[in-house]
């Protein structure tokens, strides 16, 4: 939220004394510019063929528009900054700002995440929409390699939030988007953009207990066509956990219940570096060459203490032992990304070419030490102190062609994909004592994937009020699945055919109904493929199924946007989803100890609910009865719905359905207690949701943060996690032989204090200077001076005004003194999908 949101100032305001400069330099001195042959005179924002620009949001936001701007025009995307919301009001998606919210200072990817409505992160990392975990993450409309199967969740918790300006919810995902990474709904992390002309910067450092802290730095240069940008994060942060697991096994004959008890604590704080770096060069006024490389590297340091009590079928313990284990290594990552864009004549015409590699190596070092306290004379676990060594790779190359272009009375938008997956999970164990290879555990898997992806879509307007967006994507997929250690050896092959459909029907000025169709695939991981029996212990083994297929996913969705009076955005939407041949874990015991968890493709499981988000503010300078009300932005949204599964047990499908209701409340809101001062509040509360055979509990959180600026450039930020101590996870698995409850107490209610500093062409004397930069003038010139001169005057004007208006003019009761700045009362509809 910017500073100035609480005065009456219009912020369009902020661009008058850069505009008067330039005025005054071409008209008054003769400022020397370049023909427009040779070199724009705007800046990096207003490259060649700016009407174009307005098709990318496919793939990224606008920047914000000003409370005071003009309406928008159709065909535009309107910005709110309520609590991180840019709202779109496009059929497909919703974005969220979160760039500019006081909690994204030193936060992780993760922790923001849990601001966006119906999405929410668990502590382990897992993503959940709407309460489903088969979710698709993108960068920039892109998979990348290190956001892939295993990797992932650690991924979230340590990425951080800085490196993105926004994030878009895609439920009903056109045939634009491919099926990487979990298919189903899409949450696309659009990176920063660096396009303010001349010399920008941020740094921030934040510290908490127990040695976690974190830094940042970015920086970005544009001048005339050209522009580069840097970041550096180091981060150095994770959970604590406690878990107890009571399992119990029930004879199928007798009835007899054994009981397994574990106890486990872990430890695991890491330190995460990353790099990058990237740039933009527009060749001529219709070709634009982008590029960045980026590094990374995570810690995957950790120590666990595990204690097992067996009592079998009798109260007291029959075999009693503690294992300590400790692991050293780390996860490296890099990705190299280009891009060529042309702009033709015609409006909005634009052919992409997207090329990326991306790899990550992530390996570990476990040594595992038992000490038994109580064994039986007979029927005791072999305990062997081991070291376990576990390299996985993942290789991804992606390369995508998108044209866009009007056809007749609509708009097509055609492309076509190739994709690369390479992926390696090499497993060793070795006895420390006596020395060799544990056979049981030691394994070699490979997996080769290749996807190959054509799709087109056509949208236009059937009338002033019916406008729709129809496509269909074709995506082959090949996969080679070789378990080298025990001579395992699968092909998968198929054709997906996977249409979409979207509606808008205008009811008035600012309402519209929405309705989507959409078909989606889920491919299985590496995980789920290997067919390697894996022994964890004695009492717990785990193998994958090289014969899985992708599960399908078909969603239907209706919704409908208004705004009260005009001022505040609402939106109610009632969605259906149905999951065919769904990816199901399933427990089988191998003997009265050893339970074998797999994987099968097994029934369907449907979902459906009713998802509702309110949006607004409190006006700055709002009174009722002459009392001045708070200047507080606030969201409420909440997503009712049900889960149904099909029933299973140790033989397969046994008939009959399990359901259960689960409700999701999430909300919040930012206090703007004086023009340097906010205050944020969130939470979010997850209900009971269905999980294979069992269920998880429902767990919720709070957080806070605080952010206090000295100065234009210099803030303090305070963030709270967890406050409530409320993420604790429960799990349970109830079947006809298998009852196991597992809870998980996570400790991450913490403080974290930093500092946040921005530098570079943002206001005053320094915007001028930049924008004269980047159009070609000579800043040291006595006419350049000036001009400055006279546009700080203006600055110390307005900031005198914002200053008397802060104080507390007299306005008219319940009536706010002026426009605030942009908020969800002040952004126009647009009908553009």
């Amino acid at each position: 939220m910017s500073r100035h949101s609480a005065v009456t100032v219009p912020s369009a305001c902020k661009a008058i004394p850069a505009a008067i400069a330039l005025l005054f330099l071409s008209v008054d001195a003769g400022a020397q510019t370049a023909p427009a042959a040779d070199k724009p005179l705007e800046t990096n924002a207003a490259k060649p063929a700016a009407t174009a620009k307005a098709k990318e949001a496919d793939a990224k936001a606008p920047a914000a528009v000003s409370a005071d701007a003009p309406q928008q025009p159709q065909g535009q995307i309107a910005t709110v900054n309520v609590v991180s919301e840019r709202q779109t009001n496009r059929v497909d998606r919703q974005v969220y700002d979160i760039k500019n919210d006081a909690s994204t200072a030193g936060a992780s990817i993760g922790d923001v995440l849990n601001n966006v409505p119906s999405v929410n992160v668990d502590p382990n990392g897992t993503v959940r929409l709407r309460g489903s975990e088969r979710v698709t993450v993108l960068v920039d409309g892109k998979p990348t390699a290190q956001l892939q199967g295993e990797n992932r969740a650690a991924a979230i918790n340590a990425l951080p939030a800085e490196n993105y300006e926004s994030v878009q919810v895609i439920n009903n995902p056109g045939a634009e988007f491919g099926n990487e990474a979990g298919g189903g709904p899409i949450l696309n992390l659009i990176s920063r953009r660096y396009t303010k002309p001349g010399g920008n910067g941020t740094v921030a450092s934040n510290v908490g207990p127990g040695g976690r802290a974190n830094a940042f730095a970015n920086g970005s240069y544009s001048a005339g066509y050209a522009s580069v940008n840097g970041t550096l994060n180091v981060r150095r942060d994770g959970n604590d956990t406690d878990t107890e697991q009571l399992r119990e096994r029930i004879d199928p004959t007798t009835g007899a219940i054994s009981r397994l008890r574990q106890d486990s604590h872990n430890h695991g704080i890491n330190t995460f570096v990353q790099a990058g770096m990237g740039g933009r060069y527009n060749y001529n006024e219709r070709d634009t060459i982008t590029g960045s490389f980026s590094v990374n590297k995570r810690g995957n340091d950790a120590d666990s203490n595990q204690h097992f009590t067996d009592f079998r079928t009798t109260q007291s313990p029959v075999v009693d032992y503690t294992t300590r284990r400790k692991t050293d290594g780390d996860s490296r990552n890099h990705e190299i990304v280009t891009g060529f864009e042309r702009r033709f004549n015609s409006d909005g015409e634009t052919l992409k070419i997207d090329l990326r590699h991306s790899s990550n190596n992530n390996s570990a070092d476990t040594s595992t030490l038992y000490q038994a306290l109580a064994m039986p004379a007979t029927g005791a676990p072999t305990l062997r102190d081991y070291a376990q060594n576990v390299d996985t790779r993942v290789r991804m190359t992606d390369l995508s062609a998108d044209y866009s272009g009007k056809a007749g009375p609509g708009f097509l938008n055609a492309g076509a994909r190739l994709q690369r997956l390479q992926q390696t999970a090499d497993n060793r164990y070795l006895f420390l004592t006596g020395g060799g290879l544990d056979t049981r555990r030691s394994n070699l898997f490979d997996l080769d994937q290749d996807v190959v992806a054509v799709y087109g879509t056509y949208e236009m307007p059937l009338n002033k009020l019916w406008s729709f967006k129809s496509g269909l994507r074709v995506e082959r997929t090949d996969q080679d699945l070789d378990q080298v250690t025990t001579g395992v050896q699968a092909t998968n092959q198929y054709t997906s055919y996977l249409p979409s459909l979207f509606l808008t029907y205008k009811l008035d000025q600012y309402s519209n109904l929405r309705l989507s169709y959409a078909d989606r695939i889920s491919r299985p991981t590496s995980g789920d493929l290997n067919p390697f029996v894996n022994y964890a212990n004695d009492y717990y083994v785990s193998s994958g199924n090289p014969h899985l297929h992708a599960v399908k996913l078909h969603s239907l969705e209706l919704g409908y946007e208004t705004k009260i009076k005009g001022l505040m955005p609402v939106s109610v939407r009632g969605y259906l989803r149905k999951e065919s041949d769904v990816i199901t874990d399933r427990r089988v015991f191998l003997d009265a100890n050893t339970l074998l968890t797999t994987r099968e493709n097994l029934g369907d499981r449907r979902s459906g609910g009713i998802e509702f988000s309110v949006m607004g503010m409190i006006p700055p300078n709002m009174r009722i009865r002459g009392i001045a009300l708070p200047n507080i932005r606030f969201m409420f949204n909440g997503n009712y719905g049900f889960i149904e599964q099909d029933r299973t047990d140790a033989m397969g499908l046994a008939g009959g359905k399990r359901s259960s209701p689960s409700l999701q409340l999430q909300g919040g809101g930012q206090w703007q207690i004086g023009p340097d001062d906010v205050l944020t509040l969130m939470t979010f509360r997850q209900g009971k949701l269905l999980s294979g055979e069992g269920y998880r509990e429902p767990f919720g959180m709070m957080n806070l943060a605080y952010e206090h600026k000295f100065d234009k450039r210099l803030s303090l930020n305070i963030r709270a996690n967890d406050v409530l101590r409320s993420t604790d996870q429960k799990f349970r698995v109830e079947t006809d032989v298998l009852r196991d409850r597992t809870d998980t107490t996570v400790h991450q209610r913490r403080l974290y204090v930093g500092l946040r500093y921005t530098f570079g062409g943002t206001t005053g004397n320094d915007a001028v200077r930049n924008a004269m930069q980047a159009a070609g003038i000579n800043v040291d010139s006595p006419q350049a001076r000036e001009a400055m001169r006279r546009a700080q005057e203006m600055q110390q004007a307005q900031a005198q005004a914002a200053s008397e208006a802060q104080k507390g003019a007299p306005v008219p009761a319940a009536t706010p003194a002026a426009k605030p700045a942009t908020t969800p009362a002040q952004t126009q509809p647009s009908d553009k999908q």
